[in-house]
């Protein structure tokens, strides 16, 4: 049960992340709902400030995101996946480049520690990298700091860039499904989504949110996307719960950090460009679709920001996907066998 101090915490971060998305959206700013909580909670965080958001919260934004994903998995779009593989071959290959030439860049110009390097470096998979610092002589304080600054860096650069550069890459307005038939997935979603948790599935409420509305869909028993009464929301906490993973980082530290992680930010977000052109041309594909597949964000941010700019969330989900549960498997490998850190 929440205490009443931190339900004040709570209402106090949401009213300063729906203060910040209106000021966005009065600016015609896009992704207001999302980059404006971000920003301001991660400035209050910073700050000092008492902002906080329950684990609950995310849990429930995950779901809700799922859902949204799930319903991207229509039978017209399945018609497209045998195209698929060739780019997440391509993707694979540009996550490789990434963590090589992020790693370096922090040695050499950051002066940071290999782990330290490789754990900033690895792209998405947040609290699952996180984890694996903590276990070997990384400093987990650089890690976050550089993981966060990436996302939000991302999330508050390329909507603009890719609604100013490849406007026309954008896809028509979906129908949007009812209410009632998004309660029915996330209803289903939940179940699946807590056994998966369960059983320590990596983003099992996310998966199990996608799970649901995928085979809805699929099966002709939905139609459409998430309505906006949801949608809004869901951008909203997910801005919040961004922003307050920066409670306890000191403002001198976070500038000691920035240019390195700026640097490292900026080499990963070059080399998914490289690839997302790749497989623009080669499959014919919009740009700003594969890109915002290919960057090196979090799932859930890079998937409903693929909703908010009108592009395609099955494709962008299914490439983060798949790169989350690479990285997740294959890091073990790559830190006992290629770092060799005495400290693991």
């Amino acid at each position: 049960m929440i205490s009443w101090e931190k339900a004040r915490h709570v209402a106090f971060t949401l009213a300063a992340g729906v203060a910040g998305s209106l000021s966005l959206h009065a600016l015609g700013t896009p992704a207001a709902w999302l980059t404006g909580s971000m920003l301001t909670v991660s400035a209050l965080a910073l700050a000092g400030l008492p902002v906080y958001m329950p684990v609950i919260v995310r849990q429930v934004v995950f779901l809700m995101l799922g859902v949204s994903i799930g319903s991207g998995f229509t039978p017209a779009i399945m018609e497209n996946v045998a195209r698929w593989p060739i780019s997440i071959g391509i993707l694979g290959v540009t996550v490789v480049f990434v963590i090589l030439g992020s790693a370096a860049f922090l040695i050499l110009y950051g002066k940071w520690s290999r782990a330290t390097a490789l754990f900033a470096s690895v792209p998405g998979a947040l609290s699952y990298v996180v984890a694996m610092s903590l276990r070997s002589s990384a400093d987990t304080r650089l890690v976050v700091v550089a993981q966060m600054l990436r996302i939000v860096a991302l999330l508050a650069v390329l909507p603009s860039l890719i609604t100013l550069s490849v406007a026309a890459d954008r896809l028509p307005v979906p129908q949007v499904s009812g209410y009632l038939g998004v309660l029915v997935e996330a209803a289903v979603g939940g179940v699946i989504g807590y056994l998966l948790e369960k059983r320590n599935f990596p983003a099992g409420m996310l998966f199990g949110g996608m799970v649901s509305g995928a085979i809805l869909h699929l099966s002709g028993g939905l139609v459409g996307s998430m309505p906006p009464g949801f949608l809004i929301p869901c951008q909203l906490l997910l801005g919040c719960t961004i922003g307050v993973r920066f409670i306890g980082t000191r403002i001198s530290f976070l500038l000691q950090a920035f240019v390195p992680s700026m640097g490292s930010f900026l080499i990963a977000l070059l080399i998914s460009a490289v690839g997302a052109v790749v497989v623009a041309s080669t499959l014919g594909l919009p740009f700003g679709q594969v890109i915002v597949a290919f960057a090196p964000g979090g799932i859930e941010a890079m998937t409903i920001l693929a909703f908010v700019l009108g592009l395609d969330p099955a494709f962008v989900a299914t490439h983060q996907l798949v790169r989350f549960l690479g990285l997740s498997l294959l890091l073990p490998v790559i830190v006992k066998y290629y770092l060799r850190d005495p400290a693991i």
